[in-house]
């Protein structure tokens, strides 16, 4: 996975394409932890053609638009929104993240984002306010893949810790040392409903919630898009324990529209499991507060 995003920064210029700009944006009440679950698309872009999407996922950002080769191209898009792919032709792309209603106030500023003919990306925008950044990454799961589902985890809360996600019963680690802002590949499983548990990497001995259930379909891929504050999910008294229900994936915004945030039972548990789990590194450091005391 760290080959893939190499060589993806490369690709993209992601280094030089960052412009923060500090403008007028007014942070607000960083958004907690959470999840956005996405379907990745199997398909393959026309002859010379890439698809993007974008993910707004800084927890203190306003919505925002965006513009993408100078022309508005998704308005309003609210933390936690993802859109669907849009299809761009392959080359470079100047692609600008603005306050919504704004030309001149964007945090980020990409001049040239160089996207392949025949590949998938999605575009978050990360971290707080302050120290926005984007996140450039490729989605590729198998078009042949009919029988399983297709899994991956992707890591983009800037204030979480590194996670490992595990069987129920320990015996299967699923994902090891995630950290932000990385992306899991993609684990191929049998479509059912499994009972999986998150803890913190490395150890795996502090694992607070689980088992819980994860339902997956044959022939679909998923991103699980961790996101948010865990400091403002920690400043929030933690919900009685429910019996969760099985996750499925919330419909994603298309591109040109009002982005929407995933609702429901659904994203409920994703957050439960792949976000406020995620939280479960903090547990040293409360530890240390406690003992202090």
């Amino acid at each position: 996975m760290n080959g893939r995003i190499r060589r993806l920064a490369l690709v993209a210029g992601t280094a030089a394409m960052l412009l923060v700009v500090a403008g007028n944006v007014a942070a607000a009440s960083p958004a907690k932890l959470t999840a956005v679950v996405a379907t990745d698309d199997t398909g393959s872009p026309a002859a010379g053609m890439a698809w993007i999407r974008v993910l707004h996922g800084s927890p203190d950002a306003p919505n925002v638009d965006v513009y993408v080769d100078g022309a508005k191209a998704i308005t309003d898009l609210a933390f936690g929104s993802i859109t669907a792919y849009t299809p761009v032709a392959a080359g470079n792309h100047a692609v600008k993240v603005c306050a919504t209603g704004s030309t001149t106030v964007c945090p980020i500023d990409v001049a040239a984002l160089a996207v392949t003919a025949g590949t998938k990306y999605t575009i978050a925008a990360t971290n707080d306010l302050a120290n926005i950044t984007a996140q450039v990454i490729t989605d590729a799961p198998s078009a042949s893949m009919t029988d399983s589902a297709q899994v991956r985890v992707v890591h983009f809360s800037a204030d979480t810790p590194a996670v490992d996600v595990l069987t129920a019963d320990g015996s299967s680690k699923l994902v090891t040392n995630l950290a932000y802002p990385k992306a899991s590949g993609y684990l191929s499983l049998p479509a059912n409903t499994y009972s999986v548990k998150v803890c913190a990497a490395p150890g795996d001995t502090v694992c607070p919630l689980g088992p819980l259930s994860l339902t997956v379909a044959s022939g679909k891929a998923y991103s699980v898009f961790a996101v948010g504050s865990l400091t403002a999910l920690l400043a929030t008294p933690a919900p009685s324990a429910t019996t969760a229900p099985a996750m499925t994936p919330p419909p994603t915004s298309t591109l040109g529209s009002t982005g929407t945030t995933g609702s429901g039972l659904a994203i409920a548990l994703l957050a439960l499991v792949f976000a406020s789990v995620l939280g479960i590194g903090l547990a040293r450091p409360l530890a240390a507060r406690r003992a202090r005391r």
